[in-house]
């Protein structure tokens, strides 16, 4: 309705407008008493038509009250402008917020992407270990019942945890898509927003081009009004003058009719003055409300430009939501996946529990011998590590020394600069001492020459007492001061060179320590590598050993199907003296291999304790050294 009725008034002030004429109706006073003699008098009823003045009036008050109106919707838009802006605001906040969360939706993804990876790990190392066992349930009378046992317990904590990890992982896929559809609301409502302040910044637009054309429209015609208005004025202000004139025409009236005309013209040209101030004050108010118009343009073409920029990023998170949902589903496919893997995980462990139950039955009876090997190895282990706990703290120490090397040769370079600078200052001193003795040598030539001058009068020397004072204490000064940097620099000059000589010292004894040190570090790494390959060896030969073992089981599992098969029905005798000749004949080469393996043990042994106390002794030997130089 507010529209129609603005659009109705433009139209009227369209119609009303019309060409005036703006030229001054008297161009001189003698013009003026031409027109307004008796000719004029008498012909004073053929004069121009009487404007009707209370139209003109009425026109400028509509006028004004439209331009009030104008401004008053101008000042809504612009309140509905920032309103607009508010809301955008409001909205790029909550987009923010929306990408912030699902920035951390993205972030959780990856963690529980991470977690999935993890468990399916966990679940490829638990069905290695299934294949393990199983492998391991062929070879049951070779290995350790302990070990199998460590491991069919760390299984077990495997499976557990990893179950525990998928409850964990399914608890936070369902947060996730709690969320996941919390944000997506929040992006639905941000939208809208955005659509709303789209919508009110078009309105705006629109609307603002309209109000620039009516407030254009409504100055040209106040213009020309106020121009109709004051010419109007003044026609009634002479007709009411030739009235006057014709009423009362004396010769002596003339005089005042004349002044009164030059007050007129005085008032005219007053009248014209403030016509011209009024146009320009109309022009500047013009001019700022076009400035602001365009301000309020730019403001539209920068709401317009984050409106696309907003769009955009719109469609941005609409493909990254898109993403997160694809993602969502191959979680959930995964999740699937691993529960059907953990199932089958759950089977095969029952079924290597009871297959391990069957070979730790078979395997306590040999563990007897494996047992005093595996010390030895742990022994060697040891050993091992405490050699290279040893080369570390050599190499520590190594380190240590060079430190104290970097900083003695720092110390160094600080004395040599103190050094430059003492010998600079001595020369400073020097030099100044020159000068102060060129100065008292002129001096007493001045005054000699003075002396000699004066010798046949009474007159006195030119150089007060006190100027000679001064010059004396100045060159007792300069003196004293000259000693005294010399003496300083002397004993600078011998601090660095016991400073010098104690470095010196102190880098021969670093430098003997570190040779020693490096002799030391190499044999300790030497007999670190020949631990480790005696290690290497024993476990060969216990691999060696199980192997054979292996063998020589199945040889005489193979020799009593051969037996049986080539005797149709043994009798009971026969049966148990074969099983008595096997079981002698195990026993004899287990016997045999136990003390092949304990000779061994004893010869190796001894040769690496034997090295290791040698290694010690000699850095037991040396640590001394490396504490006086820390």
């Amino acid at each position: 309705m507010g529209i129609k009725s603005r659009e109705n008034s433009i139209d009227s002030s369209k119609v009303v407008v019309g060409e005036i004429d703006t030229r001054a109706p008297f161009q001189s006073v003698r013009a003026a008493v031409s027109l307004f003699g008796e000719g004029s008098l008498i012909n004073s009823k053929t004069a121009l038509k009487k404007p009707k003045p209370l139209l003109t009036e009425q026109k400028v008050l509509a006028k004004d009250t439209q331009l009030h109106l104008a401004t008053k919707e101008l000042n809504k838009f612009k309140e509905q402008l920032k309103n607009a802006e508010t809301m955008k605001a409001q909205a790029l906040i909550e987009l923010e917020k929306a990408k912030r969360t699902v920035e951390d939706l993205t972030l959780k993804l990856k963690t529980l992407n991470e977690g999935k990876d993890s468990a399916i790990k966990v679940t490829e190392a638990a069905k290695s270990q299934a294949k393990q066992i199983e492998t391991v349930n062929s070879i049951v009378h070779t290995g350790n019942g302990a070990i199998w046992e460590n491991e069919l317990e760390n299984a077990r904590e495997q499976y557990t945890a990893t179950v525990k990890e998928l409850d964990t992982v399914k608890q936070e896929l369902v947060n996730v898509q709690q969320d996941f559809v919390v944000s997506v609301n929040t992006k639905i409502s941000a939208f809208e927003r955005v659509a709303e302040a789209e919508a009110v910044a078009k309105a705006n637009k629109e609307r603002g081009n309209e109000l620039s054309m009516e407030i254009a429209a409504v100055q040209e015609s106040l213009v020309h009004v106020g121009i109709a208005a004051t010419q109007s004025r003044q026609e009634q202000k002479q007709r009411k003058n030739l009235e006057l004139l014709k009423k009362d025409f004396d010769p002596d009236h003339q005089r005042l009719l004349e002044e009164k005309l030059a007050e007129t013209f005085a008032e005219i040209g007053f009248l014209q003055r403030e016509i011209v101030n009024a146009r320009l004050s109309q022009m500047d108010t013009v001019k700022t409300i076009t400035n602001n118009l365009d301000d309020a343009k730019e403001t539209l073409q920068k709401l317009a430009e984050e409106e696309n920029s907003l769009k955009d990023m719109v469609d941005s998170l609409k493909r990254d939501i898109e993403n997160v949902k694809q993602e969502h589903s191959e979680l959930k496919e995964r999740e699937l996946e691993v529960a059907s893997i953990v199932g089958s995980l759950h089977v095969k462990l029952r079924k290597s529990k009871a297959e391990l139950e069957a070979a730790l039955a078979g395997e306590s009876e040999a563990r007897g011998g494996s047992e005093e090997l595996f010390m030895t190895l742990q022994q060697l282990s040891s050993e091992s590590e405490d050699a290279r706990k040893e080369v570390e703290l050599l190499n520590s120490n190594i380190e240590d020394l060079k430190k104290e090397s970097r900083m003695t040769l720092i110390a160094l370079e600080e004395a040599e600069k103190k050094l430059q600078v003492a010998l600079k200052e001595a020369e400073e001193a020097k030099v100044a001492e020159a000068i102060a003795l060129d100065q008292i040598k002129i001096l007493s030539d001045k005054t000699n020459a003075s002396r000699a001058l004066t010798s046949g009068s009474d007159t006195q020397l030119t150089i007060s007492l006190e100027e000679y004072e001064s010059l004396r204490r100045k060159v007792e000064e300069s003196n004293m001061l000259a000693e005294m940097k010399v003496a300083a620099v002397m004993a600078q000059i011998k601090a660095v060179k016991a400073g010098e000589d104690e470095a010196m010292k102190r880098l021969e004894g670093a430098r003997k320590e570190i040779e020693e040190m490096n002799m030391a570090a190499k044999e300790a790494l030497k007999q670190a590598e020949m631990a480790e390959a005696a290690q290497r060896a024993v476990e060969v030969e216990l691999r060696r050993w199980r192997e054979r073992e292996h063998k020589r089981a199945a040889e005489t599992a193979s020799l009593i199907l051969a037996d049986t098969e080539a005797s149709p029905k043994p009798s009971p005798t026969s049966a148990g003296i074969a099983e008595i000749l096997n079981t002698n004949s195990a026993g004899i080469d287990w016997g045999h291999k136990m003390e092949k393996a304990s000779v061994v043990k004893k010869a190796f042994l001894p040769s690496i304790s034997g090295i290791f106390q040698r290694r010690r002794f000699l850095f037991e030997s040396r640590s001394p050294l490396g504490e006086k130089s820390a």
